[in-house]
């Protein structure tokens, strides 16, 4: 059972990353909502949304308290699947 401080820290990390996530989702919003170039603000949305995934996964599916290789693996394959997609765009855009 965590100790008091321990749960007021959790719960105040958690606060903080759904705020994050309310302001990546605003952002996100806006980029789409036809601001800024078209392809710039789409790949602006597709990396915010990676962002959002890591949050969730790393805050909120307890990853934080995983191993560190699983840790590693799942902000790689973030970063890999978000690159991919990106370059899917921008390759087929043309």
């Amino acid at each position: 059972m965590p100790t008091p401080a321990a749960a007021r820290t959790a719960r105040h990390r958690a606060v903080l990353v759904w705020l994050a996530l309310m302001g990546a989702t605003a952002v996100s919003w806006y980029l789409g909502d036809g601001h800024g170039a078209r392809q710039a603000a789409t790949v602006g949305v597709l990396a915010v949304a990676f962002l959002k995934v890591y949050l969730v996964g790393r805050y909120f599916m307890e990853l934080s308290q995983a191993p560190r290789v699983l840790r590693l693996l799942f902000g790689g394959w973030t970063v890999v699947v978000c690159t991919v997609l990106v370059a899917m765009y921008l390759v087929g855009d043309r």
